[in-house]
């Protein structure tokens, strides 16, 4: 069961939506995914900012009080102890039909859906042959143009649990739904922006004590623990890389460190 909110009011049983949406027809839009205990949503305001640096950059019209104002009404009604909350901002329908996609009216989807948060606190990689391309903004912005991950998420899912996605230099990247991170020697590193990667919400509150850099398959193997990062799962161990193990600190290490550092 779902909370939904859309265009200005909840809407009960299916969503109707202009086919002309550009979100439909052509995957034009943004969105954002946050972590909700009770009814508060974790780091809404981390998220916004971020989304409305997108929206700016795609020209989207993007109405903070009025998405903001959306969250409210939806955290209100909800029931759940944990749930996904996620705001989704297409560019609607344009007339006339051009890919500039002036004149457009966007369209504002905001739901809110139970999430259990104690599943999957460790998983494994596969490499995917589909790379991320560093210079495509696809790479850096959350936008609904999502097939790059959808594909290399199908690719390796009878033999990992997500995806690790390298770039067109053949660096690590990201994985489908997140971050990386590695730790070696007590030394926390990640992906530097420029290799292709969305700059996650928890990624930004661990930079601070990390080291940017660019990563090789050689750098996982060679590392002390890996793991992922994203703003519903916050940090999950990556046990095995291509079904060979990786790291050999636990879990509990990786959090005790971070921890201590936050």
């Amino acid at each position: 069961m779902s909370i939904v909110w859309f265009n200005g009011g909840f809407v009960e049983g299916r969503l109707s939506l202009d086919a002309a949406d550009r979100g439909l027809t052509l995957g034009d839009g943004i969105f954002e995914t946050l972590a909700v205990h009770g009814a508060r949503a974790i780091w809404l305001d981390e998220h916004l900012t971020r989304m409305a640096v997108a929206a700016d950059e795609l020209g989207l019209g993007f109405d903070g009080a009025k998405i903001r104002a959306a969250v409210a009404a939806v955290l209100a009604q909800n029931k759940f102890t944990t749930a996904s909350l996620r705001i989704t901002l297409t560019r609607g329908v344009v007339e006339p039909r051009t890919l500039t996609g002036f004149g457009a009216s966007p369209s504002l989807l905001v739901s809110l859906s139970e999430f259990n948060s104690a599943l999957s606190q460790t998983i494994t990689l596969a490499v995917s042959s589909i790379r991320r391309n560093e210079t495509a903004p696809s790479s850096r912005l959350k936008t609904l143009s999502y097939i790059d991950n959808i594909a290399a998420a199908r690719e390796v899912s009878a033999r990992a649990d997500d995806a690790l996605m390298l770039n067109s230099a053949g660096h690590v990247a990201c994985t489908t739904i997140g971050n990386l991170f590695l730790l070696k020697n007590d030394q926390l590193i990640t992906p530097r922006a420029d290799q292709g990667i969305l700059s996650g919400i928890t990624r930004a509150k661990l930079l601070s004590q990390a080291q940017e850099q660019v990563v090789t398959l050689a750098d996982l193997h060679a590392a002390d623990a890996v793991f992922r990062t994203n703003s519903l799962r916050l940090v999950t161990q990556i046990t095995k890389l291509d079904n060979k193990p990786l790291g050999n600190r636990s879990l509990e290490h990786i959090r005790d460190f971070i921890a201590k550092r936050m």
